[in-house]
């Protein structure tokens, strides 16, 4: 890198730093505009002198910008976790969107499709299919969100979507059986108590108190 400054106002000096590690070196610049005059833009650089022209990508500059539709549902649950199934579809095709977030760098107008769905603290991409699974362990309500890619290096390019789904033990009827078993299983301590005292009352106080006579 190289750092300028003036001194006093009179003298201009540069100092050149050597660059001891690695780096991603700027290849160009993309603007996104809806309309554009290209006879009437002007790029200017840094350094004085050096003049820029403007290079339409091998694919193409235009891009669809498109909507999509994000979707999630309880696949299927017990009393300790939940397995939910998110499914990313193109609100205009229907087609599935796949993810694959393995690489974060590409070329402008190349065929990876980068982008990730966030849910529960989790980071998924899609299948071939559109649909990522995830398992979660506490209840609640569990909102996916979808993260796409640049609109650099993808076309069409997707805007993000949300999707909710609700998960809790008592949503089903073994639910339902599990809770009050479990509430039957912690009051027996009780009901042992009170027959034990009932019989003892019976073999130590008087019978009239239980039985009286006609």
């Amino acid at each position: 890198s190289i750092t300028c400054s003036f001194i006093q106002q009179l003298t201009l000096t540069c100092k050149a730093e050597v660059v001891n590690q690695s780096y991603t070196t700027t290849y160009g610049v993309a603007v996104r505009a809806e309309a554009i005059d290209r006879d009437a833009l002007h790029v200017a650089g840094i350094v004085r002198g050096v003049n820029a022209s403007i290079v339409e990508p091998v694919a193409g500059s235009e891009r669809q910008l498109r909507r999509s539709t994000l979707t999630a549902e309880v696949l299927r649950q017990n009393q300790s976790q939940a397995t939910l199934r998110i499914e990313l579809r193109d609100n205009e095709t229907g087609a599935p969107i796949i993810l694959d977030d393995s690489s974060r760098w590409y070329p402008i107008g190349g065929t990876t499709r980068n982008g990730y769905i966030t849910i529960a603290g989790q980071q998924v991409e899609t299948n071939a299919s559109g649909v990522a699974i995830v398992t979660v362990d506490d209840p609640g309500i569990y909102t996916a969100r979808y993260h796409p890619g640049s609109w650099l290096g993808h076309n069409p390019a997707y805007v993000s979507d949300t999707a909710t789904a609700r998960w809790h033990p008592l949503g089903t009827i073994d639910g339902w059986f599990a809770f009050l078993f479990e509430i039957f299983w912690q009051f027996i301590p009780f009901f042992v108590m009170f027959y034990a005292g009932h019989r003892l009352l019976r073999m130590l106080g008087p019978e009239d108190l239980f039985q009286r006579d006609p």
